[in-house]
């Protein structure tokens, strides 16, 4: 019995790429929008003004202001992943692999102005929704411990001790304080926090790591 594919509907393959399209352009205006007005305030309007979308388009996606701030917050974390975490993943020893995402998510707000201004006036939530939290900060911690490199108490402890200063980092870059010379120091006493001795902190965090590269479709453009 020979087995036949099905043939693919063009029709239905151009439709589904111009709705994530108009979901992207809807996300990335959201993002520039919450970046000046925060989570708390209503922006749906602004949002549909942004985007350049009528009011029954954006209702196709989103019902609320909310679900909105929760799905771009997802996609900034994510986006944060796929830039950072090849990088990341070319270390081998846990405690540069963390120190190499710090400087590395650093660099990218610096880069990328919306970026620092969405976390600052959105908050942690801005960053909890997505892999970022759940997954791959953890597994860096997880090694982290397992190797003997970290002797913090608990994994919340450490993730606590990881989030707060990034999220002042990204004040920092608002406020042109974020220097190639403050991501390093960052990640350095980040490490000492964890219980890295201060020298080989010190080492982890001046290790020459890989640039980071922005892709032309990044939400974080305008």
């Amino acid at each position: 019995m020979t087995n036949r594919t099905k043939p693919i509907d063009h029709r239905t393959l151009v439709a589904a790429e111009r709705r994530e399209k108009t979901r992207a352009k809807l996300l990335r205006g959201a993002i520039h929008v919450f970046a000046q007005h925060g989570a708390e305030a209503s922006v749906i309007e602004l949002v549909i003004k942004q985007a350049g979308v009528s009011r029954g388009t954006f209702y196709n996606y989103f019902r609320t202001n909310e679900e909105l701030f929760l799905e771009v917050a997802r996609e900034v974390s994510n986006e944060i992943i796929t830039i950072v975490d090849p990088i990341v993943q070319r270390q081998r020893d846990p405690a540069a692999s963390l120190a190499c995402g710090l400087v590395s998510v650093v660099r990218l707000a610096v880069n990328n102005p919306v970026l620092a201004q969405f976390v600052c006036k959105g908050g942690p939530g801005a960053l909890s929704a997505g892999n970022l939290t759940t997954t791959v900060v953890p597994r860096e911690i997880k090694n982290g411990m397992a190797a003997g490199l970290f002797t913090v108490p608990d994994e919340q402890l450490a993730f606590d001790l990881i989030f707060g200063p990034v999220i002042m980092a990204f004040n920092a870059v608002i406020n042109g304080r974020a220097s190639e010379e403050y991501a390093r120091n960052l990640a350095q006493a980040v490490l000492q926090s964890l219980g890295v001795e201060v020298s080989r902190a010190r080492c982890y965090a001046r290790l020459d790591f890989d640039d980071v590269s922005i892709p032309a479709d990044s939400l974080f453009h305008c």
